[in-house]
């Protein structure tokens, strides 16, 4: 095929075959710039946000009445401060939310957290835990991770149930945490705050309650988990948005 083209062919496909693609290029890129531009910026989540989510993800599952004795569980008494300001760094908003004496109080009981923190993915649990790490409060904001990249299931189980596992806070994903609880292998007596990184979006732009699947596992961690479901009836467990 090659060999039918004459010298004027050749000086075609060199010349003019660039400028087209440069300009479906140029068209997709300012499409492409566009589309970011024409995507809202979701408002600040809050803990109204949480419950009207709930009542609208079991509205079809659940009777009136079953639905009304669901959200009396999550009333206002458990509900969590949010942070001061939508970029108040999460280990600042922590030793906010939490008193010092909290965090020492029964520090030697194994795997038994103050604080639960869900997030949407290893990743983001990843750089959660890294601000905790370079706190200057670093000593009292010890943690665990809990998603599935990170150990086997087994494994978690295993290092749980060690009597040598001390830390404060646990930064997991819900699914994982779930079936950590499923376990039976994390000790509740300490567990004041459940939060939620709501806020957060992914490079897609979508939050954690943006995506079916995890929503679905989120709100079957905190409405049918029923050692969580129990601390938040008795208030003896609140639930804050960040």
């Amino acid at each position: 095929m090659a060999d039918d083209l004459g010298d004027d062919d050749y000086y075609l496909q060199e010349v003019i075959q660039p400028e087209i693609n440069d300009e479906i290029i140029d068209k997709k890129i300012k499409t492409k710039k566009n589309k970011q531009k024409l995507q809202p910026k979701k408002p600040v989540g809050s803990y109204s946000d949480l419950i009207t989510t709930i009542r609208i993800h079991y509205k079809k599952s659940k009777s009136e009445y079953e639905l009304e004795e669901l959200l009396s569980i999550f009333n206002s008494p458990i509900s969590a401060s949010s942070p001061s300001t939508s970029t108040t760094p999460l280990d600042e908003y922590l030793t906010e939310l939490v008193p010092k004496t909290k965090w020492s109080k029964q520090a030697d009981l194994s795997s038994a957290p103050v604080v639960l923190i869900i997030a949407q993915s290893a990743l983001r649990c990843i750089e959660l835990g890294k601000i905790l790490k370079n706190s200057s409060a670093s000593k009292i904001l010890t943690f665990h991770y809990l998603f599935a990249k990170h150990k086997k299931l087994p494994e978690q189980i295993e290092f749980l149930q060690k009597p040598t596992t001390l830390f404060n806070i646990i930064i997991g994903t819900p699914k994982r945490i779930d079936d950590i609880f499923d376990a039976k292998c994390v000790n509740f007596k300490r567990l004041k705050f459940v939060l939620i990184d709501w806020n957060y979006q992914n490079i897609k732009q979508q939050r954690l309650i943006d995506l079916n699947q995890l929503k679905t596992e989120l709100f079957h961690l905190l409405c049918e988990q029923k050692m969580l479901s129990k601390r938040f009836f008795k208030e003896k467990t609140k639930i804050g948005i960040f």
